[in-house]
């Protein structure tokens, strides 16, 4: 079991959103904004998902591809979300090496099972009162 996920993502709103769905699965969040940081955070001895926001200022396809390539870190998912309009960051994803790539709706709605499904099999999300979030 790998409780840390890996988030590269610059996106106040979204890290917010992420950071809140991570708290309730007692998962531990580690958060970049750089994609050249990947390769040094992505330990897999402790990480167990990666998700990124594919429309981030720093073009993450490269590090993804190169984490994807490194015997060490291929196990590690990598979870990509995008904007429902940006159809090419769908296929970059995917083309990257992206284990799921989720419009940002299916990933919101789907954040929780992603996180227990990718770092804490087995495990079980707190009950916790939803904090009402800002309108994207």
């Amino acid at each position: 079991m790998n409780p840390t996920v890996l988030v590269l993502a610059d996106d106040l709103f979204w890290r917010t959103k992420i950071e809140h769905t991570l708290k309730s699965a007692q998962a531990t969040g580690v958060f970049i904004d750089k994609s050249d940081q990947l390769a040094a955070k992505a330990d897999p001895r402790s990480v167990g998902l990666v998700i990124v926001d594919l429309a981030l200022r720093d073009d993450p396809f490269s590090a993804i591809a190169a984490l994807k390539k490194n015997a060490k870190t291929k196990g590690i998912a990598v979870v990509g979300y995008y904007e429902h309009v940006r159809k090419d960051l769908f296929e970059k994803g995917g083309k990257a090496g992206c284990d799921q790539v989720l419009p940002r709706a299916a990933f919101s709605q789907h954040l929780g099972d992603i996180v227990m499904k990718y770092a804490l099999p087995g495990g079980v999300r707190a009950e916790e009162e939803e904090t009402d979030l800002p309108e994207e």
